[in-house]
């Protein structure tokens, strides 16, 4: 995810469009490997104001998970926008939310990546429709009913249970 400047650090103020699309090696996020299921794509435009740029961008990947209800593997799209500042190291203080970049040359990953985790859902489901996992043997439910009772009680409640069973007014 490398973008070549050199034309804008010599047109100050002028907007430059980009584009860029590739294969993403597997990540580390929150403890996961994240690994992605198809091409990732990267558009937008860059502007140099004499110290810094502005990148404004359009990313859209694809990763594979697995679905927070029946747990069957899924590929999840995504498509986030992001606007990031780069700057060069020596102008970088340690407040700065800016990225450095050296030479002619902006390095799009770190930024690429640290708006993708923040786009990530916690959790994901394979569609709304989708019934989960029987609590009691664990069958998938989308695949079909299982015959486990659905009306069991917990034992910490089960002296209460008289008074549902009597149909008496309370």
């Amino acid at each position: 995810m490398i973008v070549s400047v050199n034309e804008a650090l010599r047109r100050v103020g002028e907007s430059f469009p980009f584009e860029w699309e590739g294969t993403l090696e597997p990540q580390t996020f929150a403890g996961k490997t994240v690994t992605f299921a198809d091409t990732a794509r990267l558009k937008g435009s860059y502007v140099y104001d004499g110290k810094t740029f502005r990148v404004d961008a359009e990313a859209s990947v694809s990763y594979e998970t697995v679905c927070a209800r029946c747990g069957e593997p899924m590929i999840e799209p995504l498509s986030f926008s992001f606007t990031e500042r780069f700057v060069r190291p020596m102008y970088k203080t340690e407040d700065d939310e800016l990225y450095p970049y050296e030479g002619e040359k902006l390095d799009l990953h770190e930024a690429f990546f640290d708006n993708l985790f923040l786009e990530m859902p916690m959790t994901t489901v394979c569609s709304e429709s989708c019934r989960g996992l029987c609590p009691i043997c664990g069958m998938n439910l989308n695949r079909g009913q299982c015959d486990c009772s659905k009306h069991q009680i917990d034992a910490r409640l089960s002296a209460l249970e008289s008074l549902l069973n009597d149909h008496k007014e309370v």
